[in-house]
């Protein structure tokens, strides 16, 4: 290092592909591709970023092992603009959980700390149409207990909505990411009457958030964490024991 060069290490170069990729990347991101959408041919990609053929190539597998871009095959296909699912991230997730040795327990511990501080959130921030959003969904789930398909893409609608209420990105995201790990160990049903007695604890939460009392929603929210926790570790014990395992 000479006398001159005296910031420190200089960030790595990255690679021609990784930099057509980022361009791309953030077309995607920024709306300026919309979702959907196909990309440019390879050959006027190659054109508009002055590299060859083959580094096109090597951006756009960069792009689909980040979700961003899906390859069609066949007459007409090519390259298609796509959003990355939180899906993406929780399997991110899991290889690094795998690591470590967490089980889905501990996921569940961590709910129970931040959930109470979500719904406090939201609580404060909550707009009068997300309310109705989320009473839509719980008395939906109220209707038709027994459709297990309708409870579980209400109740996913109601959590999403609480974490959305809440106004914090970060928080959203790895609140939805941590709900989706815990949702995916469950088995295919549960008990109707844990299904009626959810359902009762989250309009608890929603009518003191409708109230826009912060600690009120917090401790109802809290409330029906503990119940859920106590309902996965008596009914569900040998799964959520178990570690977590990551898979492509």
């Amino acid at each position: 290092m000479t006398v001159d060069d005296n910031s420190g290490p200089r960030a790595r170069t990255p690679k021609i592909s990784a930099r057509v990729a980022n361009l791309i990347a953030d077309e995607i991101l920024g709306g300026g591709i919309v979702e959907g959408q196909r990309l440019p041919t390879e050959k006027e990609m190659v054109a508009d970023h002055g590299v060859a053929r083959t580094t096109v190539r090597e951006a756009l597998r960069l792009l689909e092992s980040r979700d961003l871009v899906t390859i069609k095959s066949g007459i007409g296909g090519g390259p298609v603009a796509k959003r990355p699912e939180l899906e993406s991230l929780g399997n991110t997730m899991k290889l690094f959980l795998q690591i470590d040795g967490a089980n889905i327990s501990d996921v569940i511990d961590v709910r129970l700390m931040l959930e109470p501080i979500v719904a406090r959130e939201a609580a404060a921030n909550v707009t009068d149409k997300q309310i109705e959003v989320m009473q839509t969904a719980l008395d939906r789930m109220h209707e038709d207990p027994g459709d297990y398909s309708n409870f579980q893409e209400n109740n996913a609608v109601f959590q999403r909505s609480v974490y959305e209420a809440a106004g914090n990105p970060v928080l959203k995201i790895v609140m939805e990411t941590l709900w989706l790990l815990v949702r995916d160990a469950e088995p295919n049903e549960h008990p109707m009457a844990t299904r009626l007695a959810a359902v009762e604890m989250q309009q608890d939460v929603l009518d003191a958030m409708r109230e826009r009392d912060s600690e009120a929603t917090a401790a109802a929210m809290n409330a029906f964490n503990e119940e859920s926790a106590k309902y996965y570790r008596r009914r569900l014990a040998d799964i959520i024991s178990r570690p977590v395992h990551w898979q492509m």
